[in-house]
């Protein structure tokens, strides 16, 4: 999770949003699951609410202020997260995935330049 809310933090986004715990969560869950697709609004929201005691429009609602603070503050990095340049800003589940892939992607090549260097 630390390597989650880092992240988080470098496009912009503190803990004083209630998206940030939302989407840190929703990217875990997102990477646990990468052999079957996630339903954002079946399956992350409810958890989410249930496990926050909050309701599932409040967590969408929350994650996509989060989303616009990260838009505003530091689409550079965002960008560069995607691979590319955004030209919309992102649903809260394409949010998500890039999240989690860019993040799993690190891990993968951070593996195999250690595997190389023994």
């Amino acid at each position: 999770m630390k390597e989650i809310y880092r992240l988080i933090r470098k496009l912009g986004a503190t803990s004083k949003y209630k998206g940030y715990y939302f989407v840190a969560e929703a990217v875990k869950i997102s990477m646990e699951s990468q052999e079957r697709p996630i339903r954002i609004t079946k399956d992350i929201y409810p958890y989410l609410a249930k496990k926050f005691k909050s309701t599932p429009m409040n967590v969408e609602h929350d994650i996509r202020t989060l989303i616009n603070v990260c838009w505003t503050v530091n689409k550079d990095y965002l960008d560069s997260i995607a691979g590319y340049p955004l030209i919309y800003k992102p649903t809260n589940s394409e949010f998500v995935d890039m999240l989690a892939y860019y993040l799993t992607s690190n891990e993968k090549e951070a593996e195999f330049v250690r595997k190389e260097l023994v």
